[in-house]
């Protein structure tokens, strides 16, 4: 009976010990880093007035895991302007992973600025070239800084100079490994035989 009872205590200790590790490894690989600047191209020295009707595009090279925000140097010259919309593709042509569209009035007027594009969040693939592509209907006056001398040699742009780069950034969400801090997986680390011990004590209980 003792046997038993002793039994039913270390089988506790095992599923006690066991349930914080393996909820801490699953934190392990769900944390996240703070939202960083991946891409970016911050030369602003030119604006270039964008054709209506027709796509305007960026690439750019993607390091990140979860693209949360685009920041374009960008501005709305006329308050009749329709609206303007960016959209992430694959390829020039698609397939589209995220988009989001903005009216002219959520612009300054007359100006250029840093506006942030908060598209909707979207997994994206390292190390992979995407598009940011910028449309609008004809009759709207909006314009895209960036400047000459190929300032991203990462990425080509749909302007007619060959090493003209348009103006942007792009927020990411970077997995990083974190440690869990826990008391109980701190003495586990420090006393490594522990598993073994109880196993071997198993054994010699019959158990």
């Amino acid at each position: 009976m003792k046997r038993k009872i002793v039994g039913i205590l270390v089988c506790t200790l095992l599923i006690a010990t066991a349930i914080p590790i393996a909820s801490g490894i699953a934190q392990k690989r769900i944390e996240m880093a703070p939202s960083v600047i991946d891409a970016q191209q911050n030369s602003t020295n030119q604006i270039h007035w964008l054709p209506g009707g027709v796509a305007n595009w960026q690439q750019f090279y993607n390091r990140g895991e979860i693209l949360q925000e685009v920041i374009l140097h960008f501005g709305c010259w006329y308050g009749g302007s329709y609206d303007v919309t960016l959209a992430i593709n694959e390829t020039l042509t698609g397939p589209t992973v995220t988009s989001v569209t903005y009216q002219a009035s959520d612009f300054p007027l007359d100006m250029q600025t840093w506006f942030v594009f908060d598209v909707p969040d979207v997994k994206l693939k390292q190390g992979k070239i995407y598009y940011m592509v910028i449309t609008f209907d004809p009759g709207s006056e909006y314009g895209w800084s960036g400047d000459y001398g190929n300032p991203y040699p990462l990425g080509a742009s749909s302007h007619t100079a060959p090493d003209w780069d348009y103006a942007f950034k792009t927020i990411v969400n970077k997995p990083i490994p974190k440690t869990y801090n826990s008391p109980l997986l701190n003495f586990l680390e420090k006393h490594p035989n522990l598993f073994p011990l109880l196993q071997l004590l198993l054994q010699r209980l019959g158990l």
